[in-house]
């Protein structure tokens, strides 16, 4: 095999569609493996055991099998209190479009993504469960290994083809991961603007917080919070407030986007530019690899 063969099978279009594509069929597999839990097990301590099984190990098996070199650095180091406003407002656009998304979901009689009712399939109830039992394995360890794997893994070696590229193919692989089309909108959502911030701060320590923050209102508020307040000042009204907060959530985001690459200008982070997205696009969208986990989940879906 020559040297510029080995090194096309290393590029990160076939070897990060794969690394996904095993998460994927070890999440599914995982489901098989918690239905078989006798019914005395921990329910809680079994789920964050299977997180760490299907997410974190393969980061670090991927990690070594690269030779400890992701095609970009992963951007795991804080990088000061400069973005904190930033990181404030993306909190507050975060919050209210996933309410205003939820909205739509609970007008219309959907059924809305929620992690204690998912993982109620296999336990039957969550009444008994402690809190840090609840805490730790549906909001602590999502978070992280999610982030680590998706923003950390996904996003740092997709950057060598656009900052846009990397965003969205880690969105997408993100969306995936939940196997859900009909919350499809919700993971979008999430995904992308946990990639667009882990982007603009240039870490994933915001995008760790900003997801232990999705976590935590799933779990405890935001599904009541749209019942009451739906119910006591009616839909109008309260899609009407969410749109509004929306819109200035997503304003005051960009004004600090702006201010932000404006002082990048001036004291660039880094020494060149990243690649323009659009003259990658087909090599990250149309890659073999990519188009076969795409399929995958598109028959794992109309299999379900």
């Amino acid at each position: 095999m020559s040297e510029e063969l080995k090194e096309k099978l290393k590029s990160p279009v076939i070897t990060t569609p794969i690394l996904v594509a095993f998460v994927l069929a070890a999440m599914q597999l995982s489901k098989y493996a918690l239905r078989s839990l006798d019914s005395e097990t921990n329910i809680f301590v079994a789920v964050g055991i299977v997180q760490l099984a299907t997410l974190a190990l393969p980061c670090m098996a991927y990690y070594l099998l690269k030779g400890r070199r992701l095609e970009q650095p992963m951007m795991i180091v804080p990088k000061g209190s400069t973005h904190i406003i930033f990181i404030i407002f993306s909190a507050l656009l975060f919050v209210s479009g996933m309410l205003l998304i939820k909205f739509f979901y609970f007008v219309n009689g959907g059924e809305v993504a929620s992690l204690v009712n998912f993982y109620r399939d296999f336990s039957g109830t969550t009444e008994g469960a402690s809190e840090i039992e609840i805490i730790i394995s549906l909001i602590v360890i999502p978070a992280f290994c999610e982030e680590f794997f998706f923003r950390g893994i996904v996003f740092s070696e997709y950057r060598k083809f656009g900052t846009a590229n990397a965003v969205i193919i880690s969105s997408l692989c993100f969306a995936m991961l939940h196997f859900s089309i009909e919350n499809m909108a919700i993971y979008l959502f999430t995904g992308l603007l946990l990639g667009f911030v882990t982007a603009v701060t240039r870490s994933i320590i915001p995008s760790i917080v900003l997801h232990l923050l999705s976590n935590t209102l799933s779990i405890y508020a935001s599904d009541a919070f749209l019942r009451v307040t739906v119910v006591k000042n009616g839909a109008f009204f309260i899609g009407f407030v969410l749109v509004v907060l929306t819109g200035i959530s997503l304003l005051l985001v960009l004004s600090r986007v702006e201010s932000i690459f404006y002082s990048y200008s001036e004291h660039p982070p880094i020494e060149a530019l990243p690649p323009k997205s659009s003259k990658n696009f087909a090599k990250v969208f149309l890659s073999p690899a990519f188009l076969l986990l795409l399929t995958a989940f598109v028959c794992v879906i109309l299999l379900k």
